[in-house]
């Protein structure tokens, strides 16, 4: 369901007097070439280009303005020139009006598309750009503001009431920060090198604290960038504090991307080091957003490698794909932080969720603009754009594509329950199977099977043999450790039998994903009546499904989020991560070091949706991103009841599911959720299952309601967490 507009007319806008120049045809060409390589164009639906009609361009832009550019279709070569120098880093050429109407148009064909449910998101390979293209002035290779009308179309012409625009090209979409200056219908989140107002486009208004106006205040969201070589981590800090916590709060209809790729590593104007997989990591996120509605439209990026592999994994990111893994990320600069807080600052007022910010000053934060030069009246045409040569990057770039492993199995979900009596089929006639198959279809269910004794040996976890049958009362630990080397003790012990059940489908959806199978995998518990004590621990259940992946997979690094209990031991070793979130107000036994995270909620047990985004934005996802995991297993147990849960957290089934998306985001999308006991076939239960698996499998969950739900008492919690885990973790010392 994702949806692509191209059109081979895009080639005909070039510079008649400057071979050089930035914006030129191969931009174009070298994208559709890099999507089609991977194969992505042909998975595609193809949505119609057309010409955009004077009537949608009269939207945003004057009469005079149109009718000039159309004039340019009859001039010479010496009359284009002239007037291409009245502009700031323009040309034109006699095929610039009819192009500038094929890319207007085509934008809101897109647009419509999604709207019209034909598709469910898409992208525009379209050209010249447009977001710099003012109400009646040409600028920085832009004539129409494609963007801009495409929003204000669907404004005028259907049911959509609000927009989020994210513009993360590398220079500031003055144009379109303009046109929705006093618009609250439309958020404008613009991430931009800006340097004290020296980078182009050079104005004072693209700083920080321009933050709309009249009805508009609060709507306008400006990044600036102060300084060059900012990195991955950089822009997912600005991700994780702001766009998202922003985003979520504003809860859009549809989101439009301002996609160019000058921010990428290579980019002569950008001077950034975004690698391509970046892209795809932050389009993901967004798609967990609007119930999965993004259109992404081109607009800069002129290294033509790093903007073809960029533009690629995000239309990969679009159709679902599994996201590329980007490495380590580590401490944000401070320059960016910097801007964070200042960003934090100028909005505190406008959103609830910077109200209570951990990055919040009380102090007004010092302007800096240090532009000062007058425009020239005559701009210069020629010799611009000295060529290049990128041939250190073209190294470091077809490395990092080479490094890049695009993993993307054809099942997404793979679902397995506790062997009952050796086949799928009675899983696949339980209440919980025709319950999720009556909301999202049929899903991949998995061969049951338990866990032997020689995938235990495999495990090597010989403490914990011990540990399941001392529950049997064997007290002579020397007698008990001769027993359990022999096979047939083992497999007679029932307490062993019992949690082979357990492990056995785990280990079954850890052999499928790292078979190539299934993408991630869910493993539903079985209805039980047996008391907490009757059973084994679940999550060293899943320390020893994470063992088994180390040892059989060579993994080095295995994340274990678990939710709604407080566990003092495991067993574990330093390729593992425990992320424990439980309700203790006294956590002195709690474990905490390099590989056991206890994220302590105080007394609270019911979370609510703000809580929660903020603390997985401010806490789990830094940490995750730096842990950089290659399987995720996240454990959990979802009564609806929160007595019945001593020391666990309530959450409801949509923040369940997003957390499952969030995290889907990291490594390669190879996440398992592990049900712990279920006792009922509550409703609760059904219902986080079934977010879970639309998270999952890339479908819509219903968006989050986070209004007026923080409060400084969790702002504290927050940062006793963070202080806590801070100097572990170099994602947390900002």
């Amino acid at each position: 369901m994702t949806g692509v507009v191209y059109d081979n007319n895009f080639i005909a806008h070039k510079c008649l007097w400057d071979e050089n120049y930035s914006e030129n045809p191969q931009r174009y060409t070298s994208v559709l070439d890099r999507c089609n390589s991977l194969g992505l164009i042909d998975r595609c639906i193809k949505i119609s280009s057309r010409q955009a009609t004077k009537e949608e361009l009269l939207s945003k832009h004057t009469v005079e303005h149109i009718d000039l550019l159309e004039s340019t279709e009859h001039y010479n070569d010496e009359k284009l020139e002239k007037l291409s120098s009245r502009y700031d880093s323009v040309y034109v050429h006699n095929s610039t009006y009819r192009q500038s109407l094929l890319a207007a148009g085509s934008s809101i064909e897109l647009v419509k598309a999604v709207v019209d449910g034909r598709i469910q998101n898409g992208m525009a390979f379209v050209r010249p750009p447009g977001h710099h293209a003012m109400e009646s002035e040409y600028s920085g290779y832009c004539f129409i503001n494609n963007v801009a009308i495409a929003t204000q179309y669907l404004l005028d012409k259907t049911a959509i009431q609000k927009i989020l625009i994210v513009d993360w090209d590398i220079h500031h979409g003055q144009a379109t920060q303009q046109m929705f200056y006093e618009d609250p219908r439309v958020l404008y989140f613009s991430i931009h090198r800006y340097e004290h107002g020296q980078f182009w486009p050079n104005l004072r208004e693209s700083d920080f604290d321009h933050v709309g106006n009249g009805s508009g205040t609060g709507f306008n969201v400006n990044v600036p960038l102060n300084d060059t070589g900012m990195k991955n981590e950089d822009y997912m800090a600005i991700i994780h504090y702001l766009l998202i916590p922003l985003a979520t709060e504003f809860s859009p209809d549809l989101i439009i991307v301002s996609s160019g790729y000058d921010s990428a590593i290579g980019d002569p104007k950008g001077e950034m080091l975004v690698t391509p997989a970046c892209y795809a990591h932050i389009t993901q996120k967004l798609m967990s957003l609007s119930c999965g509605r993004v259109v992404a439209i081109l607009e800069g990026g002129y290294y033509l490698k790093s903007l073809a592999e960029s533009a690629a994994l995000t239309l990969r990111a679009l159709l679902g794909d599994p996201c590329p893994v980007i490495g380590s990320l580590e401490q944000p600069c401070k320059s960016v932080m910097e801007t964070i807080s200042n960003v934090i600052y100028a909005h505190r007022h406008y959103w609830d969720c910077f109200k209570y910010n951990i990055f919040y000053k009380e102090n007004l934060p010092k302007i800096h603009y240090n532009f000062f030069d007058e425009k020239p009246v005559i701009y210069q045409t020629r010799n611009m754009y000295p060529k290049i040569d990128t041939t250190d990057f073209d190294i470091i770039l077809n490395n990092i594509i080479t490094e890049t492993k695009l993993f993307n199995p054809k099942i997404r979900v793979g679902l397995i329950s506790k062997v009952i009596d050796h086949s799928n089929s009675n899983f696949k006639n339980s209440d919980i199977y025709q319950y999720l198959k009556s909301k999202i279809g049929n899903l991949h269910v998995l061969k049951e099977r338990q866990l032997t004794v020689e995938e235990f040996n495999i495990v090597d976890s010989f403490e914990y043999v011990k540990e399941i049958l001392n529950k049997q009362k064997y007290i002579d630990e020397e007698k008990c450790a001769i027993k359990i080397m022999k096979k047939e003790f083992i497999e007679d012990n029932p307490v062993f039998n019992t949690f082979s059940f357990s492990l056995g489908p785990l280990l079954q959806i850890i052999d499928s994903i790292f078979e190539n199978e299934i993408k991630s995998g869910i493993f539903v518990s079985s209805i039980s009546n047996l008391s907490k004590n009757d059973v084994s621990c679940t999550l060293n259940a899943s320390i020893i499904g994470a063992n088994y992946a180390i040892k059989k997979y060579y993994l080095k690094r295995i994340l274990i989020i678990e939710l709604n209990e407080n566990v003092t031991q495991i067993y574990s070793n330093d390729q593992i991560l425990v992320i424990s979130m439980h309700s203790l107000s006294n956590s002195l036994k709690a474990i905490n070091g390099n590989n056991h995270i206890n994220i302590s909620l105080s007394k609270v047990k019911i979370l609510n949706e703000a809580e929660f985004t903020t603390m997985v934005q401010h806490l789990i996802l830094p940490i995750a991103y730096e842990y950089n995991p290659e399987l995720i297993i996240v454990s959990s147990k979802f009564y609806s009841n929160i007595n019945n849960n001593i020391n666990g957290i309530q959450m409801t089934p949509i923040m369940c599911g997003y957390l499952i998306q969030w995290l889907s985001t990291l490594a390669n999308g190879r996440l398992i959720l592990y049900e712990q006991e279920a006792h009922n076939n509550s409703i609760h239960r059904n219902k986080c299952l079934l977010q879970c698996s639309k998270a999952l499998l890339g479908e819509p969950i219903s968006q989050l309601c986070v209004a007026n739900l923080l409060n400084f008492e969790f702002k504290d919690i927050l940062l006793n967490n963070i202080k806590n885990h801070r100097n572990n973790w170099k994602s947390l010392q900002f």
